[in-house]
């Protein structure tokens, strides 16, 4: 990706746009049930190729913002599915020009 890159604020966001939001990392569960601890921040960045009930996306990168030592969820080229409200909650951005 290029360094000098503008982004803006999505709100609505279209097939074939570039967007880039931040996202919890979820430890294995470890209880029968409830919420997972969130053990670390990831960004990710990515491009939306089908709507339907979710957003489905090809991951281009993934960057840790917390420690080192925990692993992110996803890699590049993966294909992954979120909900738009998931999205929203880690302020999605949309690469200008995508």
């Amino acid at each position: 990706m290029i360094p000098h890159q503008e982004w803006k604020l999505c709100v609505e966001p279209q097939i074939e746009d570039t967007l880039k939001w931040n996202e919890p990392i979820l430890a294995a569960p470890n209880k029968p049930r409830g919420k997972r601890d969130k053990i670390g921040e990831q960004e990710i960045i990515a491009r939306l190729i089908r709507i339907k009930d979710v957003l489905e996306l090809r991951v281009i990168s993934v960057k840790n913002l917390s420690s080192d030592s925990v692993l992110l969820s996803v890699k590049e080229n993966d294909e992954i599915k979120r909900k738009q409200s998931s999205i929203e909650k880690g302020h999605c951005f949309k690469l200008l020009g995508s």
